[in-house]
């Protein structure tokens, strides 16, 4: 009897926790009777996956049936398609024998395809690879391996689908068909080519490990509180090189005589090379005056950073990104996922002080906001009493996030950005329902899309509880300098009720590799430069208005800009008179704010065009 009970338990337990695959959309093959729902596709409702017919069957891919989505203009680039959780694709964990993801794509356009897998509450993050062929059938290839031993990697029980991953301009149709999984492929294990060598001057750097210079005392590479971990001294292609293999984390000391004063120095560096890593992660620690572990005035701080796989990463990190002291570093401590079968090669770890610009960062504060606290709940800002948020990074983004200093000012940077969430949950919802604006200052160097989106759960204040609301708004970024962006609500067509405000999420393009940097992130019931003093120096009339705007000031304005609820300017004028008249004629019907500069100050007010 005992025997029978078992068979049972265990039939059981492999049908519970099983992958169904081949996913090929056959009748009576998996796919085809799987619940699908499309997301982000802008028509109501959104378009569903339809499975159809081969359109060409004479191509790469002679199956019978496969799935057609068309992600439609004006969806973000990461519109696609989900199987429902607990459903269809069974449940399964990311291992050596199954990690490689394959999919068969027809396409009328060369795009990102991408794919990830998820289970409640967590996903692994989607891998994307592109087409190369366009109006025939390819075969693209998703290397998982890098996700294998990630909590995000166990329990999977959902596949998601972005078969067109960009900022569109047309109604792109994309087939798809014959997701299989396979065995890990063979990965370079070690680099071939050194890495590149420091040609800062030796004056200007504390170097603890690098051919390139004379390096400090360091006592130890391996702490004996390493755990598992194995070090190896070796060499590539001529250079000493470490090589850490087995890393859950690994300590480096500098102890006693030995602490390092890094005061004088700006940055960090240092090159490293991971065949699996998909974070890694450096601590830097400071044992204080005393000079002693536990003294009372250590301090610590760890940053994390996603790796170019199997090929050199050089970090130059700017020592303000450490929030701590540095003038009695005794410990370096790496890291990382996947934690265990972690490796990574390791050279030029030094401290300098050659100053150098950096076009990927700025180098002064977003401008510090002057509205008045009571009319203001401020999520991020030095400025304000801030309320509580429970992440600025969700486990389910897409992005890093690093809290750093910018000119002395707290500043969020998000780095390899695909997209972002950040939650105010439960108790912490935003009631912004006596709000006017909401407000994000944004820095980027390469981001030509910057993206915002705002979700309330609704009364019930429940995730997908039946009243949620959200919308999210596109603006084109000044590049390499501030943009302050100070949004009507009203802006936020579909987002209906405000009062539960919960998720607050960025994006943009391009995806996967923007880099944006956020200050001062609030709603306000104020308008930006409205002064009840100041509005009497002008007159804005008629109000509404039809065709014929006119400005009127106490005395000459220098310019008068009327912009529509996205912020965008949409009618200009430098008068240099008391009195100016703007054609509006051509704008939509709508909400306006009309600012004018007068006597060196900037007033605004809303008007309403009919």
């Amino acid at each position: 009897m005992k025997k029978i009970t078992l068979s049972i338990f265990l039939l059981v337990f492999s049908i519970g926790f099983s992958q169904n695959a081949p996913i090929t959309f056959e009748s009576g093959g998996f796919g085809s009777t799987w619940t699908w729902t499309t997301f982000e596709n802008p028509s109501t409702p959104a378009p569903p996956l339809q499975i159809i017919a081969n359109p060409d069957a004479s191509g790469a891919n002679t199956s019978a049936t496969v799935a057609k989505l068309t992600p439609l203009v004006g969806s973000p680039p990461y519109a696609g398609v989900e199987t429902a959780l607990n459903a269809g694709i069974g449940t399964f964990t990311l291992s050596a024998s199954n990690c490689t993801v394959k999919i068969m794509v027809w396409k009328t356009v060369i795009s990102d395809v991408g794919i990830k897998f998820a289970a409640s509450g967590a996903s692994t993050g989607e891998i994307k690879v592109a087409n190369t062929l366009v109006n025939q059938w390819e075969e693209l290839t998703f290397n998982f391996a890098g996700k294998i031993g990630e909590a995000s990697s166990t329990g999977i029980n959902q596949i998601v689908v972005f078969p067109d991953f960009q900022a569109r301009t047309t109604d792109n149709v994309c087939y798809f068909d014959n997701i299989t999984f396979s065995a890990q492929l063979a990965t370079p294990t070690g680099p071939t080519v050194a890495a590149t060598t420091p040609t800062r001057p030796a004056a200007n750097v504390i170097s603890m490990f690098s051919n390139a210079y004379t390096n400090v005392t360091v006592d130890t590479w391996k702490t004996d509180w390493s755990p598992v971990v194995t070090l190896e001294d070796i060499q590539v292609a001529g250079n000493d090189t470490k090589k850490y293999s087995n890393l859950q984390f690994v300590g480096i000391e500098t102890i006693g005589a030995n602490l390092i004063d890094a005061s004088g120095m700006l940055y960090f560096h240092i090159d490293y090379w991971t065949p699996n890593m998909t974070a890694f992660r450096v601590k830097l620690v400071d044992v204080g005056a005393n000079a002693e572990f536990g003294g009372g005035d250590d301090t610590e701080s760890e940053l994390t950073f996603t790796p170019t796989i199997a090929g050199w990463n050089s970090l130059e990190i700017p020592l303000s990104d450490f929030m701590m002291a540095k003038s009695h570093i005794a410990q370096l401590i790496f890291s990382g996922n996947p934690s265990g079968p972690a490796v990574v090669y390791i050279d030029n770890v030094y401290f300098h002080n050659v100053a150098f610009s950096d076009p990927n960062t700025p180098v002064t504060a977003a401008p510090t906001p002057t509205r008045p606290q009571a009319n203001v709940i401020s999520m991020f800002s030095n400025a304000y009493s801030n309320v509580p948020v429970n992440t600025w990074r969700t486990d389910w983004s897409q992005g890093n996030l690093l809290d750093l200093m910018i000119a002395g000012n707290d500043t969020k940077k998000y780095s390899a950005l695909n997209f972002v969430g950040i939650e105010t949950l439960g108790a912490n919802a935003i009631n912004a329902s006596q709000m006017l604006y909401f407000h994000v200052d944004a820095w980027t160097p390469n981001m030509t899309a910057f993206r915002i989106k705002l979700v309330d759960f609704g009364a019930n204040n429940t995730f997908q509880g039946g009243d949620d609301k959200e919308f999210e708004l596109s603006f084109t970024p000044t590049l390499s300098g501030w943009n302050s962006y100070d949004i009507p609500l009203s802006a936020f067509t579909g987002l209906t009720t405000t009062s539960n405000i919960s998720q607050l999420i960025f994006s943009g393009n391009p995806s996967g590799t923007g880099i944006v940097f956020i200050d001062n992130v609030y709603f306000s019931n104020v308008p930006l430069g409205v002064d009840n003093f100041e509005t009497s120096k002008i007159k804005v009339y008629p109000n509404p208005v039809a065709n014929q705007l006119t400005i009127e000031g106490t005395s000459n304005i220098q310019e008068v800009g009327v912009y529509n609820v996205l912020g965008q300017n949409v009618v200009s004028s430098k008068p240099n008179a008391s009195i100016s008249v703007l054609d509006i004629s051509n704008l939509q019907i709508g909400v306006y704010i009309v600012k004018a500069t007068i006597d060196g100050k900037t007033i605004t007010s809303k008007v309403i065009k009919k």
